[in-house]
């Protein structure tokens, strides 16, 4: 893959949101939303906090205080999607880490292979995608350089005298190297994050096939995190963490990046 072909196809994998504090323009609506919260009105900084991620905003202190609110009401498949989400905005949340991993303790589904799957989502979070956009960008201006460096090594001999450009230019193609595989890794990882989902419903048979008579030989249940695979028929086919897969309504899971997010389609 050439430099400028891996440059476009890590900006193709889509933009993390930039905002990760409170939204700029709705500071009265997000304190009163707060105020509600601390005061004990659960229902109303829950929808207040709703109306605010209603209008478009991805913030992740929005994310963190709505998953607190909802796990408060013992809704912990929404709670744990928000915290999440709000991970996904700022990977350095302590707050949203720490309840989402008290959400977890209690998951009914406890799965072999999802510690290692923890890493993973870990190293996904770290290498987002501003540092694969940051790597890619890198690549193009080193590889460009380092053709330059050699290109003066070959046409322009009497400057090899002044200036070691052959070791230059060899040194310029290892850095571009490293950033080419920073920039694929980023590019691959944001692509596994995008289908990140999070069960919501209080529970949900997983089935053999899209279909509603198909035979259901487990079941998931909320907050238990879960990769979407595909989708068929209003079903959504998963796999977790230790390999297993089956087909789930639709509505019992979330992608923790909304489609406007991670630019997925809709559907």
């Amino acid at each position: 893959m050439t430099a400028l072909a891996l440059l476009f196809a890590v900006l193709a994998a889509g933009p993390a949101p930039a905002q990760v504090g409170p939204p700029a323009g709705t500071d009265a609506l997000f304190a009163d939303a707060n105020a509600a919260f601390l005061s004990g009105d659960l229902s109303r900084a829950t929808a207040l906090y709703e109306a605010l991620l209603a209008e478009g905003v991805a913030s992740a202190e929005v994310e963190t205080n709505l998953g607190a609110a909802l796990q408060r009401q013992g809704k912990r498949g929404t709670a744990a999607l928000h915290f999440e989400r709000a991970l996904f905005l700022a990977p350095s949340d302590d707050d949203a880490r720490a309840d989402l991993l008290e959400i977890r303790k209690a998951n009914v589904d406890r799965l072999e292979g999802e510690s290692d799957e923890g890493g993973a989502e870990v190293l996904t979070r770290l290498v987002g995608p501003r540092l694969g956009n940051a790597a890619a960008l890198a690549l193009v201006a080193l590889w460009t350089v380092a053709w330059i460096a050699l290109g003066l090594r070959l046409y322009r001999p009497d400057l090899v005298s002044r200036a070691p450009l052959g070791a230059i230019s060899a040194a310029l193609f290892t850095a571009a190297t490293v950033a080419a595989l920073v920039a694929a890794g980023a590019a691959a990882g944001h692509r596994l994050g995008l289908r990140r989902a999070v069960v919501v419903a209080a529970s949900a048979p997983a089935r053999e096939g899209p279909d509603a008579r198909s035979a259901s030989p487990f079941e998931v249940h909320q907050a238990t995190p879960v990769r979407v695979e595909d989708r068929q028929n209003g079903f959504a086919r998963i796999r977790l963490a230790n390999g297993l897969t089956g087909w789930v309504a639709q509505n019992a899971v979330e992608l923790v990046v909304p489609p406007r997010w991670g630019g997925l389609p809709a559907s």
